[in-house]
């Protein structure tokens, strides 16, 4: 046994290990497991770990060839380099994008910097010893320099106009990516949901039309219906060009497509509803909880919304999802999230309040127009939130997803999931102490899938 005789117990030092080994004592220690006939079916040799159920494999999306050769002839009379370039200006304008202000907000924000500005001058200035006519120019300056320091530091939101050249614009720097995002999306409800087949499909702000893309790529043969609604009558009009492939006189390939500019007012319901990179363009929280109430009652079984990877995009992410489980409660209609949450509790990344969103990666090439040479893979992050109306079926709702990359390391991997419990987890699976299936699921496992295990306390 080891001689402790020289140690100073009065030492604060000793005192902190003490209490941080007795602190790591009492903490529970956490059970997983992997899910019994996904361990069963590695055992004998079904599939491998990197196919296991919560696996979402999109790989590198590519825009279809159809529609790349339909933006092409869409373009024809305008210079196509001079687009691409345009285009990535507008989509780095859309991405730096910020949720607009509240009358109360903005009020606010204007009275503090006014404010500020008054007790700069009135420490430097004896305001006593002043006639009034130096009053009154010192709160003339004030004004001014208030005015002109409240342009520099709040975010002036104005709402994106779009007329013929800046769709043009939006289809060249967005429609790549915002159509790998849906993808990936739409494939997980057709992966997990394999009876779901939607009859009808409706996209508010559908800008250049990749919801009708993304949703006929996979389930073309089930919709007979796809409405897109966008304030813009030029978006409709380019959206409507790129299904004809690019000349008016060519008829479109899918069934039933109908452009309008505002939401229907009758009472149909749609099968799938998707409001996509849409709810920053709404100048208000009212006008964007009065639009997902409208959408949400059009819901017969998914609604998608999708933001910016942003953290104001994942802000208004949560504030959909807040108030849709709230919107459930009210008129006690029986839905779920289906992803990417594993729970309906609140949002522990949103309550963390650490200016870090809940985002997802996915990869795509950009449009092979010829414009820029060969199409290369680029990242995309999004932020996004699925409700199923109906109760939840089968036990992969409740996996928990992986909410960051997963780190693979010498002997172990880490993983960063979003739990059923409602609470951010961060776990270490090695072989020894997970067994060989579990370790190797989880090393497999990339960021945005679902990890097939259960987690519990140790009895």
């Amino acid at each position: 046994m080891a001689r402790i005789s020289f140690i100073n117990r009065n030492n604060p030092l000793i005192f902190y290990i003490k209490r941080s080994l007795c602190t790591q004592a009492i903490k529970p220690k956490l059970q997983v497991t992997l899910e019994q006939s996904i361990d069963q079916a590695l055992e004998t040799g079904q599939y491998k770990p990197r196919r296991h159920e919560g696996r979402l494999v999109t790989g590198c999306v590519t825009v279809p060839t159809n529609i790349c050769n339909a933006i092409v002839r869409s373009c024809k009379d305008h210079p196509l380099k001079a687009l691409v370039s345009e285009g990535a200006k507008l989509d780095n304008v859309i991405r730096s994008r910020k949720i607009p202000l509240e009358p109360d907000e903005l009020r606010k924000k204007i009275n503090d910097v006014r404010h500020q500005i008054g007790r700069e001058f009135q420490e430097k200035l004896n305001v006593e010893a002043m006639s009034e006519e130096q009053i009154t120019y010192m709160n003339s300056l004030v004004e001014s320099q208030s005015k002109k320091k409240a342009k520099q530091q709040i975010y002036a939101w104005k709402p994106m106009v779009y007329d013929e050249f800046k769709s043009l614009q939006y289809l060249l720097g967005r429609s790549a990516q915002e159509f790998a995002a849906l993808v990936r999306i739409l494939e997980e409800i057709k992966q997990r949901d394999q009876h779901f087949k939607p009859r009808s499909f409706i996209d508010f702000g559908s800008g250049v039309g990749t919801g009708t893309w993304a949703a006929s790529n996979l389930w073309k043969e089930h919709i007979f219906e796809y409405v897109s609604i966008d304030a813009s009558a030029d978006m409709n009009e380019l959206a409507e060009l790129i299904l004809r492939g690019g000349e008016m006189n060519k008829e479109i390939s899918l069934r039933n497509v109908f452009y309008r500019q505002f939401l229907p007012a009758t009472a149909t319901k749609y099968d799938l509803v998707l409001s996509a990179f849409t709810l920053f363009e709404l100048p208000s929280r009212r006008n964007r909880l009065e639009v997902l109430e409208n959408l949400w009652n059009k819901c017969d079984k998914y609604l998608v919304i999708v933001e910016q990877g942003t953290y104001a995009g994942f802000s208004l992410i949560n504030e959909a999802r807040d108030f849709l489980l709230k919107q459930s409660k009210k008129t006690d209609e029986s839905c779920h999230i289906f992803s990417p949450c594993p729970h309906s509790e609140h949002c522990p990344r949103f309550t963390l309040d650490d200016g870090t969103p809940c985002n997802f990666e996915v990869t795509y090439n950009s449009l092979s127009t010829g414009a820029k040479g060969v199409s290369k893979a680029n990242k995309f992050l999004y932020s996004y939130v699925v409700f199923r109306k109906g109760t939840p079926t089968g036990d992969q709702i409740s996996y928990p997803r992986l909410v960051r990359p997963t780190l693979v390391r010498s002997r172990h991997a880490v993983c960063r999931m979003c739990s059923e419990a409602g609470s951010l987890q961060e776990i270490i699976f090695t072989s020894s102490k997970h067994g060989k299936n579990l370790y190797r699921c989880a090393k497999a496992s990339k960021w945005g899938d679902l990890l097939p295990i259960k987690i519990g306390d140790e009895s």
